[in-house]
């Protein structure tokens, strides 16, 4: 499904620290005595000083693998705890003709929610054997396989953020900061055992105050994968989820705020109030958006979107089209943004069961 491009959007939002954080440079202090012993993250990049001239200036940042690392994780802790053996028997079925037309092993279609990153491959036999590791059950495999089983035979997670057998459809920016305020703080490490000081004093920089705007771009989602990046993200939001160094130690507290989402549809002319894909006979039901389950047709239905992938336009939403060629949904401000996220949940609900 890279080979096509029936939508892409960009989510914009902003992070703050709500107390201490401290995402860890690999290299600390070394030989220079002012440095604390564990620095933050820094990075080079061209800024105006004001002039009209560039020049490179050391900044404070939030990773972007980082960033994508507490999300995939915190999607992945959802999907397991929603996650049972019926669930996994429905979508077996779902992909049947599909599995059998490529004679995909029997005890190879059952599929989790999320893997098990360190899981070795094997195929998934219950909820007491979670070894499932899509990109290496399908490495095992690929000689064998096209790229749309390859696409069926990743967990729900890995076909939104990818495995080593298939790319992901999500990616986040590096979060650069603005008005950062550090400070210097001090630990030691306690002996398990006799409850004496093992390591220290040490010190380490953190930030306590600042902002870090972002973005996060995605590719060819389903509304039901949208719906759960959207729910990693409002736990994001609202502090239930902690980023870097010391969560243990009351470290790595943040909050968000989202500034916009676009959903583009490069490839669609608008009817009326209605998407339609250029050069096929798809036509969407007016007053809806739609993932790329709605676009693919019969051409892709061996990927096993869902097929109903469509969703009402949230109230005070229109689509715009744009000056060259193609559709875009914009929604500006956190209201308009959750209400996506809220249109996505009955996509969400189907793929769960429910």
């Amino acid at each position: 499904m890279h080979k096509a491009t029936f939508l892409n959007g960009t989510l914009r939002l902003t992070i703050r620290p709500d107390g201490p954080i401290l995402i860890k440079a690999s290299e600390t202090g070394g030989g220079d005595p002012t440095l604390p012993d564990m620095q933050f993250v820094r990075t080079k990049y061209a800024v105006s000083d004001g002039s009209g001239s560039q020049y490179a200036a050391g900044a404070i940042y939030l990773p972007g693998p980082s960033l994508k690392g507490v999300i995939r994780a915190h999607c992945e802790r959802i999907c397991r705890t929603l996650d049972g053996d019926a669930l996994q028997k429905e979508r077996k079925e779902r992909r049947r003709q599909f599995d059998e037309a490529e004679k995909i092993p029997e005890d190879a279609r059952l599929i989790p929610l999320a893997d098990n990153p360190l899981g070795d491959g094997a195929r998934y036999k219950g909820l007491e054997d979670m070894r499932y590791n899509s990109g290496r059950a399908i490495e095992a495999m690929r000689e064998k396989i096209g790229t749309a089983a390859v696409y069926r035979l990743s967990s729900f997670v890995a076909q939104l953020f990818g495995s080593t057998a298939l790319a992901g459809r999500v990616r986040f920016a590096d979060a650069y900061g603005k008005h950062v305020v550090t400070e210097e703080r001090n630990g030691v490490a306690i002996d398990r055992v006799y409850g004496s000081v093992a390591v220290g004093p040490f010190n380490y920089e953190t930030v306590v105050s600042g902002e870090f705007p972002t973005r996060i771009d995605f590719k060819n989602v389903t509304l039901a994968q949208l719906g759960l990046l959207g729910l990693a993200l409002r736990d994001l939001a609202e502090e239930r989820v902690a980023l870097g160094f010391g969560k243990s130690r009351g470290l790595g507290r943040i909050t968000a705020s989202f500034d916009s989402l676009d959903i583009l549809y490069p490839t669609c002319v608008l009817e009326g109030n209605a998407l339609r894909l250029v050069g096929r006979d798809i036509r969407l039901p007016a007053g809806h958006f739609g993932g790329v389950g709605a676009f693919g047709g019969d051409a892709y239905r061996a990927y096993d979107f869902p097929a109903d992938d469509t969703a009402p336009l949230p109230e005070g939403l229109r689509f715009q089209e744009e000056e060259t060629m193609g559709v875009r949904l914009h929604a500006e401000g956190a209201d308009q943004v959750k209400a996506i996220w809220k249109a996505c949940m009955p996509a969400w609900r189907r793929e769960i069961g429910l």
